[in-house]
């Protein structure tokens, strides 16, 4: 289990189920990736009581369980072709650098099969994936994700960039952490030709029982990112 690895993501996710627990419900929930509406902007909150939608530039995607199954890099001929419509979008269009693979494997650290998944995934997507400092994995590398947009022109504001990923510990707290929208794929990856299989874990499972709860039984939302 890759979560349990991550001690330090472990202890801040308690830390703000215990204290904060809005903080690890999403700004949006879709199915899978394949659902996500184009252009995002529209579909979020609005930033004030005016109706003023964010301007989303940057979008940051995770791998496991969002883009692909769990621990591979196969990738599914309908989330190719999703990865193209999110291309083709405007939001990010103008920059090629505008999509990010952020993931606590790809990338994630120097050891060869890490690095092959990262090199695979851009090889077939044409998407670069960000290569984690290994002490800085999800949720901490927000500084770097934010580095990379900078330094590659897209946006120096985190209020237009959204994480769109399937764990609420990891992706959603990334997103909070960072000062950006969050996106929850719900039920992970499923194949279209197969939508029963379930490829959650148990953290995910348990993820789901507490996003339930959490707005169901006690009426809570995701805060806004701060405005600046």
């Amino acid at each position: 289990m890759p979560f349990l690895s991550n001690v330090p993501a472990l202890r801040l996710t308690l830390a703000y189920a215990v204290h904060d627990p809005s903080s690890l419900l999403p700004h949006r929930t879709i199915p899978t990736l394949l659902s996500l509406p184009l252009p995002i902007s529209p579909w979020l909150p609005s930033l004030d009581g005016a109706g003023q939608k964010p301007r989303i530039r940057a979008l940051v995607l995770d791998k496991d369980n969002t883009l692909c199954p769990p621990q591979t890099a196969k990738l599914h001929p309908s989330y190719i072709n999703k990865i193209e419509k999110i291309r083709e979008s405007p939001e990010f269009s103008q920059n090629a650098h505008s999509i990010l693979i952020v993931s606590n494997t790809a990338g994630s650290s120097p050891d060869l099969e890490h690095e092959a998944e990262a090199k695979q995934l851009e090889l077939e997507l044409g998407l670069p994936v960000l290569r984690q400092h290994p002490d800085r994995k999800k949720p901490f590398c927000g500084p770097d994700i934010l580095k990379y947009f900078k330094d590659h022109g897209v946006t120096e504001d985190p209020k237009e960039i959204v994480v769109v990923g399937d764990r609420l510990a990891t992706d959603v707290l990334l997103a909070r952490e960072m000062g950006s929208w969050s996106i929850w794929c719900r039920n992970g990856w499923r194949n279209p030709a197969m939508p029963g299989r379930d490829y959650r874990g148990f953290f995910s499972k348990m993820e789901n029982r507490f996003e339930k709860v959490m707005r169901g039984g006690f009426g809570k939302a995701a805060p806004l990112p701060k405005v600046t």
